[in-house]
């Protein structure tokens, strides 16, 4: 039986994924704007660990994690217009 939370563990994980491969590759080619993705990729892997922990009993946990995801969101905004 599927936890009724699996959707959002398989987005988190594919999203985790995704920023690490996307981050490697900017490293490697040096290019500003796809770490900006990288960083709004691992901003929304981030948010969907929130809801998990908001949908479930660990309610202060899912806050933090939606604090988290809103600073690097804004911090990602701020270097965008920033380069």
């Amino acid at each position: 039986m599927q936890s009724p939370y699996e959707k959002y563990l398989k987005m988190e994980r594919l999203t985790l994924g995704l920023a690490v491969v996307v981050g490697i590759i900017s490293i490697i080619q040096g290019n500003r704007f796809i770490i900006l993705c990288s960083l709004y990729i691992l901003g929304y892997s981030i948010f969907c660990e929130g809801v998990i922990y908001l949908n479930t009993n660990y309610k202060d946990l899912g806050i933090k994690q939606f604090i988290k995801a809103g600073m690097v969101v804004l911090l990602s905004t701020i270097l965008l217009f920033k380069l």
